[in-house]
């Protein structure tokens, strides 16, 4: 990923648009899926104890993406109301406010009496909303055909 930072880097570990170019850093994005996480919640059960059960009412989308520029499969997550109506597998996709999240963990353990520590860290990608990428440039040829059919009226007033 391609990053722009300023000197006053205050949103913490947390990347967007006005920092990142995540069109270069992201490439083309083609769609592969979306599967909807629901919301959990809390029952008793027979025993007192308490357990977590998923609801019927949609939490976020898990949406993988395939990234052209990182050559590898991206999971984007994104909010309930999001819409994939018109989105089929493989259609070239663009992110409507896109930001990453960046993230690091240390696990401490202990084997036959060493102590090892492994770093792990990642990136968790974000948006608002997910679009066709050529949903606006099939408009503008349309506007196009508009213009010519007034100037052609025009003419023939004349």
């Amino acid at each position: 990923m391609v990053l722009k930072l300023s000197k006053d880097f205050t949103k913490q570990n947390e990347l967007t648009e006005e920092f990142g170019d995540f069109d270069k850093g992201l490439g083309k994005l083609l769609f592969l899926s979306a599967e909807a996480h629901m919301r959990y919640e809390d029952y008793e059960a027979e025993e007192g104890e308490i357990k977590r059960r998923p609801t019927d009412e949609v939490d976020y989308y898990e949406v993988k993406l395939y990234s052209e520029a990182m050559g590898e499969q991206i999971e984007v997550k994104m909010p309930a109301d999001t819409s994939f109506d018109g989105l089929d597998y493989e259609d070239e996709v663009k992110l409507v406010h896109p930001s990453a999240f960046f993230w690091s963990e240390k696990e401490v353990s202990v084997f036959n009496g060493q102590r090892r520590v492994n770093y792990y860290d990642g990136v968790k990608f974000r948006a608002e909303k997910i679009e066709k990428a050529g949903k606006g440039t099939v408009s503008t040829p349309n506007v196009a055909t508009k213009s010519e059919d007034k100037s052609e009226k025009a003419s023939e007033k004349k």
